[in-house]
């Protein structure tokens, strides 16, 4: 058996007498089998191998696959991986690496050849593998004339009948996994996998092998479509959120109103969440995607101070939102069910809005430290992600029994007047209305497809759209459509007029000025005052 390495040959030759010793191969061709049952073998690809060797021989496999490394090899029969050209960090006399994903020290060799975030997908490939051993194990029994149960490398296969195209979902350690799509693989009408031919290396004779239709798992494009769609919501959000909170701050009888110091802190949150996203998403989302084609190490990889200072800011005011928007519906809760009486003092609202999440993301970064101090801190930390969720979910509900119970108030009230339909429209109107501030809207945003199903895509770019969009319908909404802060605006604006044309005639009457502008606004009220006084002029 000739292998490629060079000035290795003596530790080579040791390490295969080795490995060859503990994990014989089985010669035996899976393409063809016509007993119905295995002998306790398990299906890698086309080999039929003891269950230890399968294991090393599909993690091996996983590496390569993973990694695409022109140093390193899995080789297409053998249980390791060899070196071509060590340019890692390994010493310099290596020649094989043993893939075995149960052994800490194995584990480390290899993944001291690739980032953090390729050891981890190698790993879950390795453990992935080792379940499906066990799962044709359990199998029992195969019918003659179907297609075997095997590993292909990425995804486990069960016994297939002849001339049926069997799907699974899309492994979640793909570099780029569109989750909610699915693989497929072709069982011919003669009871084998289909097939396609794979050219030999370096003038060698090709050969046909199994193949799996992964084509629809890895889609960059989609993933550039919800990145865009992220930025350009984000980035049409600060363009609202920014002037609604100047004026805010601007008109002094705005920000002493307890209900616009709420909106001003809610705003401010939201703002730079939206901030922290799109530095995000351009600097690690983006850099992940369009790494390969640069031939760069991704920043995400590299875990650098700075990417996880991001990813704690990040997380830390994507919380705050949520805070706030709990403090938000407490307030006006509580202003409509004690008969208009607001809390004399918002402290408890500022600390709960400000506080709560930085305890909470203080603690998760901590923890991330501790236990999962790589990839940027974005790969899912399992069941500890409750630390973010649990308080931000909590906030929802309780937002949701708000705007159900101001609902059943505005209904009860309107009872007293039950001949007057546009009251119950403006009820209706007025709830609907409290829907982005309450965020009642992101309760879609909790379920997601199940991978697989059709839609999946869409769905999760809705997703995107509506979890990155708050800002701007509650800029539009509570600022920009809002009538009382419309007519501040209208009578400043209209007030300066005015009053430069009173200079400019000598007539500089407060009280016409007043009335001028009362009426240049739409006040109502005030406009069918003169009016009337118009007419009463003989």
């Amino acid at each position: 058996m000739g292998i490629p390495v060079s000035g290795a040959s003596g530790y080579l030759s040791a390490g295969l007498a080795i490995l060859l010793s503990l994990f014989p191969i089985s010669t035996t061709s899976a393409t063809t089998p016509t007993t119905t049952r295995d002998g306790g073998m398990c299906r890698s690809k086309s080999l039929l191998l003891e269950p230890r060797a399968f294991e090393l021989h599909s993690c091996a496999w996983c590496y390569q696959y993973a990694a695409r490394s022109d140093s390193i090899r899995a080789h297409p029969t053998q249980p390791y991986l060899y070196v071509i050209n060590n340019r890692t960090s390994l010493p310099s006399d290596t020649a094989v690496l043993v893939p075995d994903v149960t052994n800490a020290s194995d584990v480390k060799r290899v993944c001291s050849t690739v980032p953090s975030a390729i050891c981890e997908r190698w790993q879950e490939c390795c453990h992935a593998a080792r379940r499906c051993c066990q799962r044709q194990l359990q199998a029992g029994h195969r019918v003659n004339g179907t297609c075997a149960r095997t590993w292909d490398g990425w995804s486990c296969w069960d016994d297939t009948p002849a001339g049926t195209v069997e799907y699974v979902t899309c492994p979640t350690f793909f570099r780029y996994p569109v989750l909610s799509s699915y693989g497929k693989k072709t069982c011919l009408e003669n009871g084998t996998w289909f097939s396609r031919y794979l050219p030999g290396a370096n003038g060698s004779q090709g050969r046909f092998v199994e193949w799996t239709d992964y084509t629809t798992c890895i889609d960059k494009k989609q993933m550039m479509t919800s990145l865009y769609l992220a930025l350009g919501c984000n980035a049409c959000s600060i363009v609202f959120l920014i002037p609604s909170l100047l004026i805010f701050l601007l008109y002094r009888s705005l920000r002493r109103q307890h209900r616009i110091r709420l909106h001003i802190n809610f705003f401010g949150a939201l703002l730079l969440s939206n901030i922290m996203s799109i530095l995000w998403d351009v600097v690690v989302t983006h850099d992940r995607i369009t790494s390969d084609a640069n031939d760069s190490v991704p920043v995400m990889n590299a875990n650098g101070v700075d990417c996880k200072l991001l990813a704690f800011l990040r997380l830390y005011f994507k919380s705050t939102t949520y805070v706030w928007m709990f403090c938000e519906g407490f307030y006006l809760h509580r202003l409509i069910s004690n008969a208009f009486r607001p809390p004399k003092s918002l402290v408890f609202l500022y600390a709960s809005g400000w506080g709560v999440p930085l305890v909470c993301s203080v603690l998760y970064v901590i923890l991330r430290v501790i236990y999962a101090n790589d990839g940027c801190w974005a790969k899912s930390f399992g069941n500890l992600e409750w630390i973010i969720y649990t308080p931000n979910l909590l906030c929802l509900f309780v937002n949701l029994f708000f705007l159900c119970n101001i609902l059943r108030v505005l209904l009860t009230q309107l009872q007293t007047h039950p001949n007057e339909p546009s009251n119950f429209r403006r009820a209706l109107k007025a709830t609907f209305v409290l829907i982005p501030l309450f965020g009642a809207q992101l309760f879609v945003t909790v379920y997601r497809l199940p991978a697989g199903q059709p839609g999946g895509a869409e769905y999760e770019q809705f997703t995107a759209f509506v979890t990155n969009s708050q800002g701007f319908f509650v800029a539009l909404i509570f600022c920009f459509f809002n009538g009382e802060i419309s007519r501040k605006m209208c009578r400043r604006h209209s007030r300066e007029d005015i009053q430069f044309v009173s200079v400019r005639s000598h007539r500089a009457d407060e009280t016409h000025v007043r009335e001028a502008e009362h009426i240049a606004c739409g006040d109502r009220d005030v406009t069918r005052q003169h009016v009337r006084h118009q007419r009463a002029q003989p």
